[in-house]
């Protein structure tokens, strides 16, 4: 598949970082991910709640940054969280 004509292909990378648990963390977690700037999904369901983030970025070290920031954030609310 070649690219359209007069343009290139823009690389796109994508991560989805994943979580189940306790619903009041997942609330928590969900507001860092969107004062970082994603769009984060919550699915309540029996037992606790799903968190869905998705990262993107065009740039594969940028991407891994932005994923990482989000990591800590959620590590930071976690420790926070179980005390």
């Amino acid at each position: 598949i070649s690219p359209p004509q007069g343009g290139s292909m823009t690389e796109a990378h994508t991560m989805t970082v994943r979580w189940a648990g306790d619903g009041v963390l997942a609330e928590a977690m969900a507001a860092a991910a969107s004062e970082q700037g994603h769009a984060p999904f919550l699915f309540p369901e029996e037992g606790g709640t799903k968190l869905f983030v998705e990262v993107m970025d065009s740039d594969l070290q940028a991407l891994r940054d932005r994923v990482d920031a989000l990591l800590v954030a959620f590590s930071a609310l976690e420790e926070q969280h179980n005390g």
